[in-house]
């Protein structure tokens, strides 16, 4: 005769039917038996959106009969270890959001998709301008450039998703040219733009202080506010003596002067002073002091630049001379400058003349049209004076574009600055999915014809551009 089991530990295996009950039915509290229903969803914090999450199990699908008592044994215990579990996870925090990365706070819209579409396409144009002027100046790293770029054009990308006014390179050439050139002062000052040399060797006070003092505030000593205050209006009357030698300074020259003041970053009484200044005749100019030989060299190679960009005058070249000769530079560095001036020149023009085709054959179905005026202004932008009224004569006569491997033999670095150009001139046009791919089609084919096999430059400026719009859009929500 079996012993019968004490209540509430009978194996599984009774078959006593007494026994059955009792081992099916009873069971000890510390066990776990009990069913409870678990919390489905923990207590969020209410700065937290409510997600809601599907119960783990309905009482509907409760089970009305076990055939094997093992099983009902089973199934609390697992329900206690499911709500262990999610008693020890607690509520899960959520990410937050990644934000622009503008030095200007973009504001919150209300919910509205036809807004939101609206201040984003609106934001693309910009973009696209702005990534065109940035590839065209010819940063060592572009994608340093496109990157800093984004905190210092803040305001204008803020203006833009507001629907305020802002400069514009379609709009405001000039003086888009010259926002541009101040915001690109600290992180990469446009190679093409006389004396941005000298901005490169520190002479602007857009970097703010620097040292052990940038630690403690962002404004500069008063040691750096004298050494750019000397040496940047002394670049800035060589360049308005040498563009003023054989004649009137046009709009041009204006803008460029205009620039070079902008990119100084100089106190608002100061610039405003070198704006008002007039062309100091060389012979009078005073160079007093010691000068820094990196910034002489700096100034020199600036003016012969100047004077190369739209051929060199025998009246810019005396000036030049006699500037090399108060600085205290010899003869054969003057001439060797000036050599230099030129081969760049002759450079930029070949870079000049394939992005003004790569733009036009990307954007061909929009000229007349946006095609055509943004080729003008990136060719007005890349190409020397010289060579300008030529190459622009068969974009405003609407001649069709022939890939013929005309531009073959470019740089590598020449090869991305025109293919970046070119892509981020037919991102502006804010294209559709399906036309996006038309324009991709385009581009690998001037790609392909200026023997360019890397994609290196349409990505960078598509990822560029779409982590900016990411960026706000999140705001927008």
């Amino acid at each position: 005769m079996r012993r019968k089991p004490h209540p509430g530990k009978a194996p599984g295996s009774t078959s006593t039917p007494g026994q059955f009950a009792i081992c099916s039915q009873r069971v000890m509290p510390d066990w776990g038996s009990v069913v409870q229903l678990v919390p489905l969803v923990a207590p969020l914090p209410p700065e937290l959106e409510l997600v809601v999450v599907p119960p783990l199990l309905e009482l509907e699908e409760l089970p009305v009969s076990v055939p094997e008592p093992v099983e009902r044994a089973r199934q609390p215990v697992r329900g206690m270890a499911i709500a262990r579990r999610y008693q020890r996870m607690g509520p899960r925090k959520r990410p937050l959001p990644r934000k622009a990365k503008f030095s200007a706070t973009v504001p919150s819209m209300p919910n509205d998709s036809d807004l939101a579409t609206a201040a984003l396409d609106r934001l693309v144009a910009v973009l696209g301008e702005d990534a065109i002027y940035v590839l065209a100046s010819g940063a060592r790293e572009p994608r340093e450039a496109l990157d800093g770029i984004l905190m210092r054009r803040g305001y204008a990308y803020t203006a833009a998703v507001q629907g305020q006014p802002h400069t514009r390179m379609t709009t405001q050439f000039d003086a888009w040219v010259v926002e541009m050139a101040r915001a690109l002062a600290p992180i990469a000052p446009p190679v093409w733009v006389p004396m941005m040399e000298v901005v490169r060797e520190k002479v602007t006070l857009e970097i703010g202080a620097r040292g052990l003092r940038s630690l403690f505030s962002s404004k500069p000593s008063e040691k750096e506010v004298a050494r750019v205050k000397r040496y940047g209006s002394l670049a800035v009357r060589v360049l308005r003596a040498v563009l003023s030698s054989d004649g009137s300074l046009d709009a041009e020259e204006r803008t460029t002067v205009a620039a070079v003041i902008a990119s100084l970053g100089l106190p608002e009484g100061d610039a405003n002073a070198l704006y008002a200044e007039a062309p100091v005749q060389v012979a009078t100019m005073d160079v007093y002091g010691e000068l820094d030989g990196a910034v002489a060299g700096a100034i020199l190679r600036g003016a012969w630049l100047a004077a190369a960009w739209d051929s060199v005058d025998s009246r810019e070249e005396q000036t030049i001379k006699v500037v090399g000769q108060k600085m205290g530079i010899t003869n054969d560095d003057v001439e060797s400058a000036r050599k230099d001036a030129i081969a760049r020149v002759d450079a930029r023009r070949k870079a000049g003349l394939a992005a003004v085709d790569a733009v036009r054959y990307v954007l061909s179905d929009r000229c007349p049209g946006l095609g055509v005026q943004l080729a003008s202004l990136a060719g007005t932008l890349m190409l020397p004076r010289r060579w300008r009224e030529e190459a622009l004569s068969a974009v405003t006569q609407g001649i069709p574009v022939a890939l013929a491997k005309r531009h073959h033999g470019l740089e590598a670095g020449e090869r991305l600055e025109v293919l970046g150009v070119a892509w981020a001139a037919a991102l502006a046009d804010d294209p559709t999915v399906g036309r996006r791919a038309l324009l991709r089609a385009r581009w690998e084919r001037v790609a392909e014809d200026l023997g360019e096999d890397d994609p290196a430059a349409r990505e960078l400026v598509e990822h560029w551009m779409s982590e900016a719009l990411a960026g706000v859009a999140r705001t927008l929500q």
